[in-house]
């Protein structure tokens, strides 16, 4: 996915953690408020163009995901990260470093949907 629109874990208090998942406005700078309503519901808060998954070798990337994991909730899960290893296809046998940046409400239990720039706003 990558609507642009601010990540539900960049609200703050959804976690505990030290500071919620970074936000930038619509040029891309970062922003300082969590409580910056998001771009896609009228506000100034979206999703940083930073937020793109990177490789480090041809076996082990690093990226960020919509996550619901079964059993635990959006405080549980929120700026959680999780190595994820692909079993089958052409990425059989590399992993997947992501960090939970949003909710999915549409994703089935322990289903993660991964963060990946081009769906544009919305």
């Amino acid at each position: 996915y990558w609507d642009c629109c601010k990540p539900s874990c960049a609200w703050s208090g959804k976690a505990s953690v030290t500071a919620p998942v970074g936000t930038c406005s619509i040029k891309d700078t970062p922003l300082s408020d969590p409580n910056a309503a998001s771009g896609c519901n009228g506000g100034t808060s979206y999703m940083c163009s930073n937020q793109s998954p990177w490789s480090i070798n041809s076996t082990l990337s690093y990226g960020y995901a919509a996550v619901n994991i079964a059993g635990g909730s959006e405080s549980s899960w929120c700026s959680a990260c999780y190595a994820l290893k692909f079993t089958s296809g052409p990425v059989l046998g590399k992993t997947l470093i992501v960090q939970a940046t949003n909710t999915g409400g549409d994703l089935g239990a322990s289903q993660f949907d991964l963060a990946m720039p081009g769906g544009g706003v919305g």
